[in-house]
C-alpha cells in the first residue's frame, strides 16, 4: 500500500472541492470496510481518500410519507434495528443481519455496500427487490438511478468523476408485505455469500412477488420470469415452486471460484428460491389469519 492524503471535509461542498482537485486520483470513504482491504492489497492506489464521516447531512434515516431515506453514513446495524425497516422491509433487515458480524456491521454502511458493487454484496438484492433509488450529487446538481441500473458490473458503477452518493430512497408499500433473504455460505458468520436469494411479496390489488439474487451474476438482476409465474398463478403450490426454481436457475450466470463451483451455486439457487418463496407465502397467510 502506497501513501496517500486523507481528507475529512465537514461539508459536501468541501468534498466536491477535493474531488475537483484530485479528480480520478480520489476515492470516497464512508465506513471504509471494503476500501481498507483494497488499499492493503494494492487493488486501488489513490492520491487522496476523502472521508465523509464528519458531514452531518449524510447521517441518519428519515421516514417520509411514502418512502424511507437512508443517508450515506447510515451503518448496517442502524438500518437493521430501525422499526420501519423491520416492519415494512423485512428482507432488507434480514440481509443486514446476514452481513458479516456485529463489529463490522457497526462500521460498514449500506451505501458503501452498494458503491463497492461486489456481486456478493448482501444489501444489493433486497434493495433491488424494493426498487431502491440511489441519490447522486455533484457540485452543480443531482440525479437519481435505481440500484439495478447504478451497478454496471463487478466493482463498477455508473458514478462519474466528481459525484458522491448521498443516500438511498426506498418506496414504502401501504399494504402488508413479507420478505425473505436466504444466504448459503461455508459458515454462519464472517463469510461472503456463495449464493443468496431475496424474495419480497407485497400486498396491493393482488400479491406482487419480486425476486433477486446475490453472488450468482456479474450485476444485479430481477428474475422477471419467476415473478410473472408467481404473480399469474393465484396460488403457490409445490408445482409452482418447482417451476420457479427452474426459472431462477435459468436467470443467473454464476462462476466457479475459490468459494463454490458454478454447479453448486445453481443447485443452491434452486433450493433457496423455493424456500424464500414458501417463506413469504406462509408469512402473508399467517398474518392474514391473525387479523
Amino acid at each position: 500500500m502506497r501513501s496517500f492524503v486523507l481528507e475529512r471535509p465537514e461539508s459536501l461542498s468541501g468534498a466536491f472541492d477535493l474531488l475537483n482537485e484530485y479528480r480520478e486520483k480520489a476515492l470516497v470513504k464512508s465506513g471504509g470496510t471494503d476500501l481498507i482491504v483494497w488499499l492493503h492489497k494494492s487493488l486501488v492506489s489513490p492520491d487522496c481518500v476523502i472521508d465523509l464521516s464528519r458531514i452531518d447531512q449524510l447521517k441518519g434515516i428519515a421516514v417520509l410519507p411514502e418512502q424511507l431515506e437512508i443517508r450515506a453514513l447510515t451503518t448496517v446495524s442502524e438500518l437493521a434495528s430501525h422499526p420501519v425497516v423491520r416492519e415494512k422491509l423485512p428482507a432488507l433487515a434480514q440481509a443486514c443481519l446476514a452481513h458479516s458480524d456485529p463489529l463490522i456491521r457497526n462500521r460498514a454502511t449500506v451505501v458503501g455496500n452498494v458503491c463497492s458493487a461486489v456481486p456478493s454484496g448482501d444489501m444489493i438484492a433486497p434493495l433491488v427487490c424494493y426498487d431502491a433509488v440511489v441519490e447522486i450529487a455533484n457540485a452543480s446538481g443531482s440525479r437519481s438511478l435505481k440500484v439495478i441500473d447504478f451497478i454496471t458490473g463487478p466493482k463498477r458503477t455508473a458514478l462519474s468523476t466528481g459525484e458522491i452518493v448521498t443516500g438511498l430512497k426506498i418506496p414504502l408499500n401501504e399494504g402488508r408485505s413479507s420478505g425473505s433473504y436466504l444466504k448459503a455460505g461455508r459458515r454462519e458468520a464472517l463469510d461472503i455469500a456463495q449464493a443468496a436469494v431475496c424474495c419480497v411479496a407485497l400486498e396491493k390489488v393482488s400479491t406482487e412477488f419480486r425476486i433477486s439474487f446475490c453472488a450468482v451474476s456479474p450485476r444485479p438482476i430481477r428474475a422477471r420470469e419467476v415473478e410473472k409465474l408467481l404473480n399469474d398463478s393465484g396460488r403457490v403450490d409445490d408445482r409452482i415452486l418447482e417451476l420457479a426454481a427452474d426459472l431462477a436457475a435459468g436467470a443467473v450466470d454464476p462462476i466457479t471460484d475459490v468459494r463454490a463451483s458454478r454447479e453448486y451455486r445453481l443447485a443452491m439457487i434452486r433450493e433457496l428460491t423455493k424456500r424464500a418463496i414458501a417463506g413469504c407465502v406462509a408469512e402473508l397467510e399467517g398474518a392474514g389469519r391473525s387479523e
